[in-house]
Order: structure tokens, then sequence, then C-alpha cells
């Protein structure tokens, strides 16, 4: 009599996302209101903690607190209510014919240097400034291991940033536009900058009005909600395996990070063992001999957990 055989998977866990790595990500936390736009030895943007200005450009800080022209939602820039709380930040993009470029970042240490082969989520949101005469499409992300920096206000980071808008032009200036994209860490990464990483000599825009000089690239940004979670991955410990070589459910392989798996028979006897990812079990013993058909018991320990079970193997 034929049967057929169906194989399932223990589901542990669904994905899930950890805490914020991005400390301050709104901009609401801040030592002092700001004053007035940046200016040159000015940074108005460091006074929401954390956030630096990694060039000589002047990024600016917005905040309800101030009631001139850096408050939100009505600004020296235009007007825009805060994605989220009371503050954001800005930054400006100008290219001139026969003048040197402008190109303002923002930049953060992470709250935690990121792990090497994790994946983590990032999104910021950017709305255009009411009066910027054009706009640009490659807003990005750059996680770096150590601080970037440049002592003039014309350098661009002609780099690949981890995170870009890839949605077309940013044009919206009602509503926020979210940027968010998944990454690997190569690990130690711990520096955030944001801002446009495009060599300036290709740099792709629209025209959305003249407000200032027409031969002028002009794009201001408003920048808030900033996120950076490490995704938890899906854990899955198959709960049977068919070692029988066609390729399908053939080992007992885990998907996730862990320190030690042990698999032992009905009499407690160890079978197989393996550390930190570096083997997987295909039915045999250590001597490699075929396992009979049966049922095993694992032992599978990670950082956090412990998990135990059985695993059927059926050929």
């Amino acid at each position: 009599m034929n049967k057929t055989l169906f194989i399932v998977a223990i589901l542990i866990s669904n994905f899930d996302f950890a805490q914020n790595l991005v400390p301050n990500p709104s901009f609401e936390i801040y030592d002092t209101c700001p004053s007035s736009e940046s200016q040159p030895n000015n940074f108005q943007l460091q006074h929401a903690l954390g956030w630096q200005i990694p060039t000589l450009a002047t990024s600016d800080y917005f905040n309800v607190c101030n009631i001139t022209n850096v408050s939100a939602p009505s600004n020296f820039m235009g007007y825009q209510p805060p994605y989220d709380g009371v503050a954001y930040a800005g930054i400006l993009l100008l290219i001139e014919e026969n003048e040197p470029s402008w190109t303002e970042y923002i930049q953060i240490k992470t709250s935690e240097p990121l792990k090497k082969g994790s994946k983590y989520n990032f999104s910021f949101n950017v709305n255009h400034s009411n009066i910027s005469d054009y706009a640009i499409r490659k807003i990005g992300a750059w996680f770096t291991p150590n601080a970037v920096s440049s002592n003039n206000t014309t350098s661009l980071f002609s780099s690949l940033p981890q995170i870009e808008n890839t949605t077309g032009f940013l044009n919206d200036s009602v509503s926020w536009t979210k940027i968010e994209g998944d990454f690997i860490a190569n690990g130690g990464e711990e520096y955030l900058t944001i801002g446009y990483f495009i060599d300036t000599n290709n740099i792709d825009t629209l025209r959305t009005s003249i407000f200032a000089d027409p031969t002028a690239i002009f794009s201001y940004y408003y920048i808030d909600g900033i996120g950076l979670n490490e995704v938890t991955p899906e854990i899955v410990i198959p709960n049977i395996i068919t070692p029988n070589n066609d390729g399908t459910n053939d080992v007992f392989q885990l998907n996730f990070p862990y320190e030690n798996v042990i698999i032992y028979n009905r009499w407690g006897q160890k079978l197989f063992e393996s550390y930190n990812d570096d083997s997987f079990w295909s039915g045999k013993t250590k001597s490699g001999t075929e396992v009979r058909n049966g049922t095993y018991f694992y032992l599978i320990t990670t950082e956090k957990e412990i998990f135990k079970g059985f695993v059927q193997v059926v050929r």
C-alpha cells in the first residue's frame, strides 16, 4: 500500500523586530532649543542629542520649541508637520553652474555595533520642502565602522549606501515618504550617515518649481522617524528527515545561529554533535554508520535559549 509522507517542521517563532538601534530617532531629545538655521561654526543640529554634521555643510534642526524660523511646522524652508513628535532635521543639496557643490549630511552612532551576517531593517522618512527647485532620487543611508567626515562643504561621500531610495523622484511636499530596506551587515558598523551618495556629475533631478536662480539645482529635504532593527529570523526545527539523497529533507539543518547541537538515540547515546553552525546531521553515527529508521532526540543550545525535541528518521 502506498502512503504519502507529509513532512512538517516545528515553527518556533515568526519574524519580528528588536529595539530601534538609532538613538534619538525623531530628534526629540535636545539640550537646547534650536535658535536659527545652522551656520558655519554654529551647527544647530547638534542640539539634538547624538546627532552630528560630518562635513562643514550646515544641516538644520527644526523643533516646535522655536517660535521663529526653525520651528515646526512652519520654518524658513517651508511648511511641514513632523512625521513623529515635535522635531525633524533638514539637509540641503545645491549644485550651481560654475559654483562648488554643496552637500549636507547627518550622522549618528548606533546604540551597538552591527553583527556580522545579521539582517537589519532600516527606514527613514523624507519630505521635499515647499521651496525646493528640484527633486532628486538617490537619498540613502550608509553604515560604516568608523565615523566619516570632511573638512569642507563640497565633499560628496561617493559610496554605496546599504539603503537607497528606489521609489522614483522624491517630490512630495505634502506627505512624508518612507525609504526602507533590508541589508546584511559585514559586522562592526556603528555609524549611520544619511544623505546623497552619488557623483554630482551624474545627478538625476526633476524640476519642481522656480523660486530661486533658474540655473540652480536646489533640493532640500526634511528627515524624521528613523529606525534600525535587527531582523530576528523565523526559527524552524525539522521534526523529520529522509536521508535518501534525493535532495529533499536529507539532513537535519537549522536556519538560525546556534552554539551547540547534539543528537541522541533512545538509549541516550550521543550520535552527533555540532558547534557554532559548523555541520549538520545526515542520519549517521559519529563513525559514519547510517542509523535505523526511528525517533531521535535533539538538544539545541543558542545564545538565548535551549530547544529540546524529537526528530524522526525515515528512509
